[in-house]
């Protein structure tokens, strides 16, 4: 029965109909959770300590990141909790802006996010305005590396709220080259050149998510990760990269941060992704 009811609750959805009300919205979530091929539109509303946050899903993947939001990586949301009223918090690999929204609701601290996935940005922007945040989050669809020019984003997968791409060179988060699905046309910038260009306010804390050139990021970021105002620095890496990981955790720690964790939920402990981490910095 239930299995007819999904089968349905998609079909109509192809035919245009839309359910409206909580019900209407459950129980197309539950159609889309089965994987059926269609691509659903989903309000999903998170409660948390701050207050209830309201995200826009297109497709099964973005569902599951507003459902994830304070499971998937308790040690941002922890990180993001000790951030005080007043300050500038940059979200760089924003995606549909899960954390950048987080970091806003009702609280005075200002947000850039960055999110060069034409396709997520929409969704960044979406959660930004539903969640009348405007005043306080502010998106950019731009790259940073280690200099500022016009590339291209190297796309494994163009599925909304996806990752693993890379800009300018198509390698993904553990140094391998990949090719790529879609080369979405993108400016970049260095994260210095960023801050010398345009009269942005200056972060005091650092979100870095991108999926293979962090190195680069951190090397266009010299100036600005020794600035005394940036206080923190969250940055995904791949432990197992032993090498290169450890390359860039010498060039934070000589710009003044210190490693103080280096964590990911116990659901990550196995399968493909349990040598990645985020990789804590105070001053």
């Amino acid at each position: 029965m239930k299995a007819m009811l999904r089968k349905a609750i998609v079909d109509a959805m192809r035919a245009g109909f839309r359910m409206t009300g909580e019900t209407g919205r459950r129980l197309t979530a539950e159609a889309m959770a089965q994987g059926d091929e269609v691509l659903l539109e989903v309000i999903e509303q998170v409660d948390t300590r701050r207050g209830r946050i309201t995200l826009y899903c297109l497709g099964e993947l973005a569902l599951w990141r507003a459902r994830t939001l304070l499971t998937k990586e308790p040690e941002t949301i922890e990180w993001i909790d000790g951030f005080a009223d007043g300050d500038v918090f940059w979200d760089v690999g924003a995606n549909v802006g899960l954390y950048s929204v987080y970091a806003a609701i009702n609280r005075r601290v200002r947000v850039l996010a960055f999110e060069p996935s034409a396709s997520n940005y929409m969704l960044l922007n979406r959660n930004i305005e539903i969640n009348a945040l405007s005043d306080q989050v502010r998106a950019f669809c731009i790259a940073f590396s280690d200099r500022t020019c016009i590339d291209v984003l190297n796309m494994q997968s163009t599925q909304l709220a996806g990752a693993l791409s890379s800009f300018a060179e198509a390698i993904d988060h553990e140094g391998r080259g990949f090719k790529p699905v879609f080369q979405q046309g993108m400016v970049g910038y260095s994260i210095d050149d960023y801050l010398t260009s345009f009269a942005q306010p200056f972060p005091n804390h650092l979100k870095i998510d991108v999926d293979g050139i962090e190195d680069r990021i951190i090397a266009g970021a010299k100036a600005t990760l020794a600035d005394s105002r940036l206080r923190s620095l969250s940055i995904e890496l791949e432990a197992n990269r032993s090498d290169y990981t450890a390359a860039i955790v010498r060039q934070i720690e000589a710009a003044g941060l210190r490693l103080v964790s280096r964590r990911h939920a116990a659901e990550f402990d196995n399968g493909p992704y349990a040598d990645l981490y985020n990789y804590l910095f105070h001053r």
